[in-house]
Parts: structure tokens; C-alpha cells; sequence
């Protein structure tokens, strides 16, 4: 049986004492661990404790919490959503079956409650990202210690856009938004690294991917209605590495 490790940064101790909670109802019949890392610590049931000593932004804690796991599925989750009953049903299944089609490959956990998926430059990416540690592994490691609050989902399913891999929401209704969350509790660094996280992930990616884009984030990285989805994906350009760089656009009949 494949163990999942799911990742979980958080500074707000009760909405992590909950979505622990929640993933500990809703997980029975899976081999998992919570990587929790955080200034405390929780002291429950397969929670792998990893103290925070210096408040550096989610990405960050999300690399070290990867570091500091072993299972062989890694899950993004966050603070202010909820586990829902069976959330990891077929889901290691489908990711291996996946990764025979095309590797690297990244899936993306769905939200029935807001039924909307990311897109950069016209290439979907996952806000909650599960990947094998092998797919992990390939395209270089899990979310990027050069963001500081943002930015960490797109830049981790570009890089397995461009190995020519695939990234596709997966099928089933995985995590809910806790409604006790309250925004204005939220990190500082989401409110004060945006401008460079754009910089840092327009510097990285730009030259090879925003070909006809224009260098305005508002022109790049949009939300879709999960309607706009084919084959569980959306692709609106070719990737770089499946086209020899050169740059061609179309859009999902």
C-alpha cells in the first residue's frame, strides 16, 4: 500500500487542529502521515512534527516539510480547508496509472465548493498539487524556496510542463474551505511578497513560456470554471519541451 504524506504549513493552531482532525475522520484505510510544519506542535496520531523556527513563507515550509517526509505520494494541503470522507480514495491508483501515459505527472486535488482551477500561461496547474515523490524527484523537488507566499503551485506544474509531462485535475471531491477560517489571520508575507514573487516566477519562466503573452500577470495567470476542462486538463499553448521552443497557441475545442 502506497503511503501518502500530506504537507500541511500552518501558523494558526485550531484550523490546523482541525483540518488534522478532518484528515484523520475522513483517511481510514490509508497509510499516511501529516508533515505538519509550524511554530508548535501538534501532539496527535501520525503527525510528524516540524518546528518552525523562523517564519520564511509557505513555500519554504512546504520544501522543508517535503524534506522531512517519506511517504510516496506528497499532498499540498492548507490550514483552511477540510478533508472530505474517502478525499484519498483511487488517488494514489490514478496517479501511477497516469505516470504510465506521461512522466512527470502532477494532479490537483478538487474543491466542489469552488469549482475553479488555475491557469499560467495557458497551461493548467494545480492549487492543491499530489504527485509521486518519483514525479517529485524528476522535476527537481516540491514547492520552490524562491517564493515566498505565492507562486509555488504554477512554478511546480510548469516545471512538469516542461519535461513534457502532464498536470489534470483528478477526478472525485477532495478538500472543502472551513468556513471558521478568517483571512485577516492569514501569514503577513501574503499580503507583502506578492509584487516579488511575480518578479522571481515572470524572471524564471518568461523567455521559454510567455511567448505572445504580455509581461502583465493580469494577461497570464487567470481562473477557470472547471466546465472549461478537457480531458481534466487545459491547455491554450504548446509547451516549450513539446514543441522544440518554438511558439504556437491553441485553444480546447
Amino acid at each position: 500500500m502506497p503511503t501518502f504524506s500530506i504537507i500541511l504549513p500552518t501558523l494558526r493552531q485550531p484550523l490546523a487542529e482541525a483540518a488534522i482532525r478532518a484528515i484523520q475522520e475522513h483517511s481510514v484505510g490509508h497509510d499516511y502521515e501529516i508533515v505538519l510544519v509550524a511554530p508548535f506542535a501538534i501532539d496527535a496520531p501520525r503527525v510528524v512534527s516540524v518546528i518552525e523556527t523562523e517564519r520564511r513563507g509557505n513555500c519554504t515550509a512546504h520544501a522543508t516539510g517535503y524534506a522531512a517526509s517519506s511517504g510516496d505520494v506528497i499532498v499540498a494541503m492548507s490550514d483552511d480547508h477540510l478533508a472530505l470522507p474517502g478525499w484519498l480514495d483511487g488517488v494514489a491508483e490514478t496517479i501511477a496509472a497516469k505516470e504510465k501515459l506521461d512522466f512527470p505527472f502532477l494532479g490537483g486535488l478538487n474543491r466542489p465548493d469552488h469549482p475553479h482551477f488555475g491557469v499560467i500561461y495557458g497551461l493548467y496547474y494545480a492549487y492543491f498539487p499530489v504527485m509521486s515523490r518519483r514525479s517529485v524527484e524528476e522535476v527537481g523537488g516540491w514547492f520552490s524556496t524562491d517564493y515566498r507566499a505565492h507562486y509555488g503551485d504554477p512554478d511546480l506544474a510548469i516545471r512538469v510542463w516542461a519535461l513534457g509531462g502532464r498536470c489534470e485535475l483528478l477526478p472525485g471531491d477532495h478538500l472543502a474551505t472551513n468556513p471558521d477560517e478568517d483571512p485577516d489571520s492569514q501569514s503577513i508575507h501574503k499580503q507583502t511578497s506578492m509584487a516579488a514573487d511575480v518578479a522571481t516566477f515572470a524572471t524564471k519562466y518568461h523567455r521559454a513560456f510567455g511567448g505572445g503573452f504580455p509581461l502583465d500577470f493580469g494577461q497570464i495567470n487567470f481562473d477557470y470554471h472547471i466546465s472549461e476542462l478537457r480531458d481534466m486538463t487545459f491547455i491554450a499553448r504548446v509547451p516549450p519541451a513539446q514543441h522544440g521552443g518554438r511558439d504556437r497557441h491553441w485553444r480546447p475545442d
